[in-house]
């Protein structure tokens, strides 16, 4: 029959769309979250050494199927790292490079559907689809909103009456919506995430809110997958070196 040319896939369906799954390689374990066929959401239960316990991020995914139940996954971070994953979910089995600081490390682990939700350092725990869900409403509420200073996600993912209980800002999203296109370098990087219930609580360092770095721990409560109301607790950043103990704030 001679050589067959090798068939296209076209209109790619993804079935791990809307899917949780749990990645474990060793002492690197990470809860990630399909959003869609060119999104993803993570949290990093375990970092080993890689990357800060409870980090949690949404990145741009590059997704090709290589064959049935065969993907090749990859994506950059915000610190630039990168990830390469062959995910063959057929054998339950991940193969991944990871490059962190111009060190590149091979990794080989299991891939396993979530059925429990998160627990994030300091023991809350989001062990419903409740929790799981407004965790990534959050995720993906901030970096469009505050990263992409796109303003149409406040009427994606907020609703009012917004009750807000940070000392500086009134109640309701008109104050969110005049503040965000005039800020400057901002980055949000959250260093740990929990939920439980309706609320979802972050910790993060934030660039660009302030005239200095700050460490914000941000709690926030959602009705119906929106945000509704909002806590915050404000530091000023402070190196290890500086510090009482010796030890970081984030």
């Amino acid at each position: 029959m001679g050589n067959q040319p090798t068939k296209e896939r076209t209109n790619m369906t993804v079935p791990m769309v809307g899917k949780t799954y749990n990645f474990e390689m060793g002492q690197l374990k990470v809860r990630f979250t399909f959003d869609s066929e060119s999104q993803g959401s993570f949290v990093v239960e375990e970092g080993g050494g890689l990357a800060p316990n409870g980090h949690a991020e949404t990145v741009a995914l590059d997704l090709k199927e290589i064959r049935d139940g065969v993907y090749l996954n990859s994506w950059t971070e915000a610190s630039g790292a990168t990830v390469t994953h062959v995910e063959d979910f057929a054998n339950a089995t991940l193969y991944s490079n990871v490059t962190v600081d111009g060190v590149l490390y091979n990794l080989v682990g299991t891939i396993k559907e979530a059925t429990e939700g998160v627990t994030g350092q300091g023991g809350l725990a989001a062990g419903s689809d409740q929790a799981e869900r407004n965790t990534q409403v959050v995720l993906t509420a901030m970096r469009e909103l505050f990263t992409e200073k796109d303003l149409t996600a406040l009427d994606r993912y907020w609703a009012e009456p917004y009750v807000q209980h940070s000392p500086q800002m009134p109640d309701g999203l008109g104050t969110l919506r005049a503040a965000v296109p005039g800020l400057d370098g901002f980055s949000w990087e959250p260093q740990r995430i929990a939920a439980q219930g309706d609320l979802v609580f972050t910790h993060s360092i934030v660039h660009g809110w302030a005239p200095g770095p700050v460490v914000i721990v941000d709690i926030y409560r959602l009705e119906n997958g929106r945000i509704v109301e909002h806590w915050d607790v404000v530091q000023d950043l402070v190196p290890a070196t500086s510090t009482a103990s010796g030890h970081p704030m984030a």
